[in-house]
């Protein structure tokens, strides 16, 4: 058979196949499916191409056993594992496929041996099988191997696509072919079953422990599909597919007011921030970051709503430390519903945590979310902090939570926070500043930016103590220079006394000369009575 007729007959099929209604079967794994339109729709040919250990076949044997427990029979054929090391393999993520085997609702078909003359009668058998226990689900792992029992690469391709590609759609059968890609190949398949497939899954080695390994879309056809790369890893289920929290511009607004927690505050921001409104809270380390987040926490369960502080450096150990040197009742606090939790940015990747932090969101319903730490994320996703940071307060919008992030900068003169391009995503930003002032190093709270409102401008003190915590003291107005971070004082005093003084100085000057006009004028006037005096004497 030729080429061309192969390509034409599978061009026909697909063709045939589009103008059906489209049923969907899950892949067995939830966002995997929220790629693809909810699920495979049945009948098509998948390609699974990955690197060797991205996770191809546990993907696939989840497809599987997603139909399994659905009451749909599956057939599992390997031309590279034994049956006892699949079920030994997989039994340690909960799938029991040995008692679907005794049901025959399963078969494992084990053709490791098989040789380029038997490889008709090992597809024979898959049929046949397959039609025996009504397998709606099959697996074929791998591509690769029956390649590998052909002399002719055209003689397999056509073998495969045409011979039981045709046999399982008219059966009703949605199958999976798993295929190798070798590392640094760019690419999917070995040439025409990239191009015939219905669909493409593509995995790949992630750069980082965190990020063990990427899945992607490639291609599905009659699906809008997603094709950004998403995370994945191997957990104690199974394969994990960690969702991308979608980025949107359309969330409720109010004019509503909370308060912030901190004394002396509110009355410089009308009132409180404005409710579903995000604040950065961006400054050097130790000048009060994290105090001004946790106050703004516990101020909700004091109104008596949940809410959470997610730190991304601390242990929640540390933050009850920090509570309790503030004076809190931290296990009353707790009880009341704030909730403590701690993330290590170094461990698991950003939308590992965007998923995590949504469970807990589901399960707490927070009215308040501080992010304490957000720059930890810089040291290893740099060129990706915009990104994560859009998504982490979209998130927050799509619940209509009112959140704190903080992040670290460097102090340096001037206004600049603008170090990782993030400040423009929030409706307000806080600046708090170190300065040496009067001998002593004081703390500064400047309002760079508050969506709505007609904020105070002035730079303000604050300190901050056991028994209050982090309290506004007043304003800075006695100093200048503030922003280079050594203030000097302004004395006011001495420069109204100064001016007094010259005042004073400068009325004497005036009337001294007046009394001496007034002198020189007179002569003239008693030179001419002495003359008439003299010339009226005898």
């Amino acid at each position: 058979m030729k080429v061309g007729l192969v390509r034409k007959i599978l061009y026909l099929l697909g063709y045939l196949r589009l103008d059906m209604t489209l049923e969907r079967i899950s892949t067995g794994i939830t966002s995997l499916d929220a790629l693809i339109e909810g699920g495979i729709p049945k009948g098509f040919t998948v390609l699974v191409a990955g690197n060797p250990g991205t996770g191809k076949t546990i993907l696939t044997t989840q497809f599987l056993y997603e139909g399994l427990l659905k009451g749909e029979s599956a057939v599992y054929v390997s031309f590279s594992e034994s049956k006892n090391q699949f079920y030994e393999n997989f039994s340690r993520f909960g799938m029991k496929f040995a008692d679907f085997d005794r049901d025959n609702k399963f078969a494992f078909l084990d053709f490791a041996s098989v040789t380029k003359e038997g490889i008709g009668d090992a597809l024979e058998e898959v049929i046949a099988v397959s039609r025996s226990i009504k397998a709606k689900r099959i697996v074929i792992d791998s591509f690769s191997a029956i390649i590998l029992a052909f002399d002719n690469i055209n003689e397999a391709r056509i073998t495969l696509h045409v011979v039981l590609g045709k046999m399982l759609r008219a059966e009703g059968i949605t199958n999976m072919l798993i295929t190798e890609v070798p590392i640094g190949s760019v690419n999917v398949g070995s040439g025409m079953e990239e191009f015939v497939a219905d669909g493409i899954i593509q995995l790949e080695h992630g750069s980082t422990d965190a990020i063990p390994a990427t899945v992607k879309v490639v291609k599905m056809r009659a699906t809008s599909i997603n094709r950004e790369p998403h995370v994945s890893l191997i957990g104690d289920k199974g394969m994990v597919v960690y969702p991308k929290q979608p980025i949107r511009m359309t969330y409720p607004t109010t004019d509503e007011r909370i308060k912030s927690g901190i004394p002396g505050l509110d009355e410089r921001l009308e009132g409180g921030f404005l409710k579903g409104g995000t604040t950065i809270l961006a400054g050097a380390s130790g000048t009060g970051k994290t105090t001004f987040g946790f106050q703004f926490a516990v101020q909700a369960v004091l109104e008596g709503k949940p809410s959470m502080f997610c730190s991304l450096e601390e242990s929640p150990a540390e933050i009850r430390s920090l509570g309790k040197s503030l004076k809190f009742n931290m296990k009353e606090l707790e009880k009341k519903g704030l909730h403590l939790i701690s993330w290590t940015p170094e461990n698991q990747s950003p939308d590992a945590f965007i998923s995590e932090l949504t469970s807990h969101i589901e399960a707490i319903r927070p009215f308040r979310i501080v992010i304490d730490g957000l720059s930890t994320f810089e040291h290893l996703y740099s060129q990706e902090m915009y990104l994560i940071t859009k998504r982490l307060v979209n998130l927050m919008g799509s619940y209509e939570i009112t959140p704190i992030f903080t992040i670290l900068t460097d102090q340096e003169s001037g206004l600049n926070i603008s170090s990782f391009g993030v400040s423009s995503i929030f409706h307000n930003i806080v600046l708090l500043r170190y300065v040496e002032a009067d001998a002593e190093l004081k703390r500064s709270m400047l309002i760079l930016k508050m969506r709505a409102s007609n904020h105070d401008h002035s730079i303000l003190k604050f300190v901050i103590q056991n028994k209050t915590g982090l309290k506004i003291s007043g304003t800075m107005s006695e100093y200048h220079g503030i922003m280079s971070g050594i203030a000097q004082k302004v004395y006011q005093r001495y420069l109204d006394k100064e001016k007094k003084i010259q005042q004073k100085q400068s009325k004497e000057r005036e009337k001294r000369k007046a009394d001496l006009d007034s002198r020189l004028n007179s002569r003239p006037k008693k030179k001419a009575r002495l003359r008439r005096r003299q010339r009226k004497s005898p």
